[in-house]
């Protein structure tokens, strides 16, 4: 049958062998990857919101060139935790790593677009959420946080670090 699809091309058996391998590592993890790349695509989107607001130059090549850095870092961290699963812990249906990958990177781009919408909307609804993530952050790290003027991550100072 395999020569039958790819008219007896040995290019063509190994294109196959090798599709139907990736598909059998990422298949599984599909909808983690997803997650995690829709988080980031709509960080991106509050993230060219805020710079319009604050009137900054936005260009489609340093945007793009951004999110699609942030994307391959996100797919190999998420593949390596997948591959240590399949092959150091002998599992391909527990999904404690990338399942724990996942909602790193996820609840990182959440903490993100949260800063973006209070930039947009100081009085929204997501300031309680953003004091609650802040709370909690500093309980499971033990480390606590100091924001910047403006409340944003980028200006976070650590006043103390307890082990």
């Amino acid at each position: 049958m395999l020569s039958s699809i790819t008219g007896n091309s040995a290019v063509g058996k190994a294109g196959v062998i090798i599709g139907a391998m990736l598909a059998a590592i990422f298949a599984p993890i599909a909808g983690l990857l997803a997650t995690c790349f829709a988080a980031t695509i709509l960080d991106m989107f509050y993230g060219i919101k805020v710079a319009r607001k604050r009137k900054q130059k936005i260009t489609s090549d340093k945007n793009w060139h951004g999110t699609l850095i942030k994307l391959l870092d996100e797919f190999t961290i998420i593949s390596l935790a997948r591959l240590i699963e399949m092959t150091v812990l002998g599992s391909s249906g527990v999904f404690v790593l990338t399942g724990g990958a996942t909602i790193i990177i996820s609840l990182t781009e959440l903490w993100s677009i949260i800063e973006n919408l209070n930039t947009l909307n100081p009085d929204g609804p997501w300031r309680v959420l953003g004091a609650f993530l802040k709370k909690k952050g500093e309980e499971y790290t033990g480390i606590e946080l100091n924001f910047g003027e403006n409340g944003n991550i980028d200006d976070v100072k650590v006043v103390k670090e307890s082990l």
